[in-house]
């Protein structure tokens, strides 16, 4: 288990002390949380754990107070979450809520989207993990990349996935889509409005900072576990 500082530091922290993301030593379920924390500015710390094998998180998993202990958790002071979805959430209440979407029928369609990216991760995910490919349903592929293929239709005439306005969604398209990228389909190639939007959220000042800091360039972490069989070793780029 490891201990880094990850606040870009560009503005004044409203929090006397940092928010804590703990997560395994990969970027997982965790990069969307780490990319939107980075673009608010938000002052935070990891905790990371797996260097020296998944004991070093079981060993504290029922000892850090959580109601559900899992991986990534937050905790704010004395508050503590769980589930990835829910601490995005959280971090766009606390800093900035227009990432939700400010309608109603804004908010409905950014829930849509979450359930349809949570979609798009869990297809990636059987194809990373999966030892034998001959064992991968044969519907996964397919499945992955007709919902691909409908979000880049959709990016075709917007700049975000909420048209002109940013939200946390387009955190977890930018990461889900690059990992598809690197690991399993030229994506970006395939769909242009999909490599348009990936170079948009790169053009986001602290994203960009981030994406090229020595996290990336370095020592870079792998997009899965070791025991993937695509993206279990880091891919320096």
């Amino acid at each position: 288990m490891c201990s880094i500082n990850s606040s870009p530091g560009h503005i004044e922290q409203m929090d006397k002390e940092p928010l804590v993301l703990g997560y395994w030593k990969i970027r997982g379920l965790a990069e969307p949380i780490r990319l939107l924390l980075q673009h608010l500015g938000v002052n935070y710390k990891e905790v990371l754990y797996g260097a020296e094998g998944a004991e070093d998180w079981f060993k504290v998993k029922y000892t850090l107070g959580l109601d559900f202990p899992n991986i990534p958790y937050l905790f704010d002071s004395s508050f503590k979450l769980t589930e990835s979805t829910a601490i995005l959430r959280y971090i766009c209440h606390k800093y900035d809520a227009k990432l939700l979407g400010e309608t109603v029928q804004e908010m409905a369609y950014v829930d849509m989207l979450t359930g349809m990216l949570g979609d798009i991760n869990n297809f990636k995910g059987r194809i990373c993990y999966e030892a034998d490919p001959a064992k991968i349903p044969p519907h996964i592929l397919p499945s992955l990349k007709g919902k691909v293929k409908d979000l880049a239709k959709v990016l075709e005439k917007k700049k975000y996935l909420l048209g002109d306005k940013l939200s946390y969604v387009d955190f977890l398209c930018m990461e889900y889509l690059e990992c598809i990228n690197d690991l399993i389909e030229p994506v970006f190639t395939t769909y242009p409005s999909l490599k348009k939007h990936f170079d948009t959220m790169m053009s986001l000042p602290n994203v960009k900072k981030y994406k090229t800091s020595e996290r990336f360039t370095k020592d870079p972490l792998s997009y899965n576990g070791n025991m993937a069989r695509l993206g279990g070793a880091p891919l320096k780029k």
